[in-house]
């Protein structure tokens, strides 16, 4: 996932629940299949919405302080944030469509 920012600890509140528009974080690690699974849909997504929300990736075992002041029980999970406000929370595979769709809600209501 070389096209999507990996944000740690030290940046979230910045990045995140700074964010002057929606954003999806994709909480994963690097031993989570399924997270690799993910990937190029959530790249995808990036892709598709780069202008209108920012996408980031957050390796759980890399940045515990956050994972655990998110409730981060699992991976993937994948969070989406509006100024600051966390929307949407989804945890497991999931299709692209689903993911999108839950995205493109908050842009609506952002815009």
């Amino acid at each position: 996932m070389a096209n999507i920012e990996k944000i740690t600890d030290a940046n979230f509140s910045e990045k995140v629940l700074g964010a002057d528009r929606p954003v999806l974080v994709d909480f994963t690690a690097a031993w989570c299949g399924p997270c690799k699974a993910m990937a190029p849909a959530v790249e995808d997504i990036a892709r598709e919405y780069d202008g209108e929300a920012t996408v980031y990736l957050m390796d759980i075992d890399e940045s515990p302080d956050t994972r655990h002041g998110q409730g981060i029980m699992g991976v993937p999970t994948f969070m989406i944030f509006n100024h600051g406000e966390m929307i949407e929370r989804f945890s497991g595979s999931m299709s692209r469509s689903k993911l999108a769709a839950a995205l493109e809600a908050v842009v609506a209501d952002a815009g």
